[in-house]
């Protein structure tokens, strides 16, 4: 992603009073407390404040699924310790939760939502990607639309595009679904706001099959920015049309290598068999991000055409090597799924 966590400060307090109502749900939601660690909650949290120590990374798991009595204390505790160590400490709870996909840091992300360092901000939305709860969507939109850093606004028009993926499986209710939309139209619409929050908006609202978001991705990609050009590009593949494989095969040929890279990985989203051999060609890309975006959107298609480029590719230079390995492996594991079948022409 293109934040840094060199970013100003800005936003509000942070204390558990500052929250909403909604907020406060979400904070008072029973949790389960984590076995794995030799230290209590209280404990992991003193060792936290105490900076003349590392962060204590073994034992944080003790802080997965924070009951209300952690949940509270961890709001208490992020005033009390540096913009730095707060940083840390999200970070390390995201490294941890990658490790092992039983923890549970929401209720703790949640508590940093509100920091009044902008990074932290960041870091706590990045830890709140998979959620799918309403009162959570509700929290990141209020971020969007007020967020005094261009860059956590961003990050928040990100985050929800998952929630965009929920609403087209229709796991939104109808109020949820209309506030989600009128709030990332509302900031693409905006010419008032930074580039960086109206692209990512749009590749949030480009898993949407409504009409008037493939309207605007047609839009913007004929007159918009360059930022917002390689939006539309993302957003094609998140979008699921066919009809946008001949424009995403069209900027293969693209002069700035990002932009290819980013036709090729939508051209694989879309799944479908017409892509395999303009991808096959992009493997040789001069750049080699280009060529493993292509390695990778060959795996996603799979089929016997994409896994025949595949297996062409493992005797190539060590790089293209190890991903077409892995291209393979999705493209076999995928091959196991009789659903995907039906999502091809």
């Amino acid at each position: 992603m293109p934040h840094s966590d060199d970013i100003n400060s800005g936003g509000g307090a942070g204390g558990f009073d500052d929250l909403g109502e909604s907020d406060r749900n979400i904070v008072d939601d029973e949790g389960i407390e984590d076995e794995g660690s030799t230290l209590t909650p209280a404990e992991v949290i003193d060792a936290i404040v105490d900076e003349s120590q590392s962060v204590p990374y073994n034992d944080l798991p003790a802080l997965s699924s924070a009951d209300n009595e952690t949940a509270t204390a961890l709001l208490a505790m992020w005033p009390r310790v540096s913009a730095p160590r707060r940083r840390e400490v999200l970070a390390s709870f995201q490294r941890l939760a990658d490790e092992d996909s039983t923890l549970d840091f929401d209720r703790a992300h949640l508590t940093a939502l509100y920091d009044p360092d902008a990074a932290t901000r960041i870091l706590a939305i990045r830890g709140l990607w998979e959620q799918e709860r309403e009162d959570v969507m509700q929290l990141l939109t209020g971020v969007l639309r007020g967020d005094a850093e261009s860059n956590v606004r961003a990050e928040a028009a990100g985050a929800l595009g998952q929630f965009v993926l929920s609403m087209e499986f229709g796991l939104l209710t109808e109020d949820a679904a209309e506030h989600l939309s009128e709030s990332l139209r509302n900031a693409l619409d905006d010419s008032t706001e930074e580039d960086e929050v109206r692209a990512r908006a749009l590749e949030a609202l480009g898993a949407s099959s409504e009409e008037w978001v493939a309207e605007m991705i047609a839009e913007h990609y004929e007159s918009g920015t360059s930022r917002l050009r390689l939006a539309t590009i993302r957003a094609m593949g998140r979008n699921a049309s066919d009809d946008w494989l001949p424009i995403l095969i069209h900027n293969f040929d693209d002069d700035d290598a990002e932009t290819r890279a980013a036709a090729a990985t939508s051209a694989g989203q879309l799944l479908l068999d017409s892509a395999v051999e303009p991808l096959a060609l992009l493997v040789d890309d001069t750049d080699e991000e280009v060529q493993v975006a292509a390695i990778r959107a060959l795996g996603e298609i799979a089929g016997e055409a994409a896994e025949a480029v595949l297996v062409g590719l493992l005797g190539r230079e060590e790089h293209l090597a190890e991903a077409a390995r892995h291209a393979l492996a999705e493209a076999r594991l995928l091959a196991l799924d009789p659903g995907e079948d039906a999502e091809r022409e």
